[in-house]
């Protein structure tokens, strides 16, 4: 049998008060942490169904435990919480068939196809007002909608002033990783309108939606060191995206490069950074079993995960 492929997704992480400040997760709840209240949270209600009749998911907390990480000298760098639970939806009949037999069973409506799905939030110790959570992913499933409420719910307990707040990470620390250490394999210019004179040139309709030229440099060696002050005028907010790459008589309206870095291929639209969500493809780093990742080689996996992107976001030391 074939490895199913597994992602990890990574938000950022905050909780804000009913005035939409960040609040200091080393203390949420009359000196309890964060973590601490969510880890208290999970083991309460640890092995419970929980019915969400509006989404037709059931959800069950699975197992939980809470870990400190510490440097060289022994000092606490960060705790991190992992987490698995089980979730499946419901609602729907189904015939089950067997692929080698080819016997058929039936699944009812009222029967939910349980999954188990791997996560970790990451606090670095101090006065911290952001974490990082990483969620696991099985090809197009996830659990992300029902673990947010039960996150928002283990707050909304301590107050109903508390939001939880899960958003795609800066781009610039994820990109900055792929920019430093990836190998730039495609660059694609994307223009979406095409001028009439030039639509009649090469006997096409003008004003085609559907309609867009493309430019595309394959293996373009040594673009990345040659233009690395563009690059850094653009995180800055300093230049467009489209004045990285000059070319006389073509006006781009996306620029597009493809990379890849330890067996994954990743694409960025330099248009449309700010919705970006992170995502790993750990398949070939994670062992599993019956399909899902091993829930003890699942965790490191995790945790070191975690621990890049604090750095890239500058809350723990490089």
């Amino acid at each position: 049998m074939s490895k199913k492929k597994i992602n990890l997704v990574i938000y950022a992480l905050s909780i804000l008060d009913r005035e939409n400040k960040r609040l200091k997760l080393k203390d949420i709840n009359e000196g309890k942490s964060f973590l601490d209240c969510v880890e208290e949270y999970m083991q309460k209600n640890i092995s419970l169904y929980t019915n969400d009749t509006e989404q037709d998911t059931l959800f069950q907390f699975e197992q939980v435990n809470l870990e400190k990480q510490t440097n060289d000298a022994g000092q606490e760098e960060y705790r991190v919480l992992y987490g698995r639970v089980k979730t499946g939806e419901y609602g729907i009949e189904s015939e089950l068939v067997d692929v080698k037999s080819g016997q058929i069973t039936n699944r009812s409506a009222d029967q939910a196809d349980m999954m188990p799905f791997g996560f970790c939030i990451a606090v670095p110790s101090g006065n911290v007002n952001s974490a990082v959570i990483i969620l696991q992913t099985m090809g197009v499933y996830g659990m992300k909608t029902t673990l947010q409420k039960h996150l928002q719910n283990c707050l909304t307990n301590i107050s109903p002033e508390l939001m939880l707040m899960m958003r795609a990470i800066a781009p610039k620390e994820y990109i900055d990783r792929y920019f430093r250490n990836g190998t730039l394999k495609k660059i694609r210019m994307i223009r979406y309108e095409i001028s009439e004179d030039e639509s009649d040139k090469m006997g096409i309709n003008y004003g085609v939606k559907q309609t867009k030229e493309e430019r595309i440099i394959h293996r373009p060696i040594g673009f990345m060191d040659r233009k690395k002050k563009e690059f850094q005028e653009w995180f800055s907010g300093q230049r467009s995206y489209t004045d990285i790459i000059e070319i006389e008589g073509f006006e781009y309206d996306d620029l597009k490069l493809e990379f890849s870095l330890e067996h994954t291929n990743k694409t960025f639209n330099l248009a449309n950074m700010n919705s970006l969500v992170v995502n790993e493809d750990i398949t070939e780093k994670v062992r599993q079993k019956g399909g899902h990742p091993v829930y003890d080689s699942l965790k490191p996996i995790m945790r070191d995960t975690a621990e890049e992107y604090l750095k890239g976001m500058g809350l723990l030391a490089v």
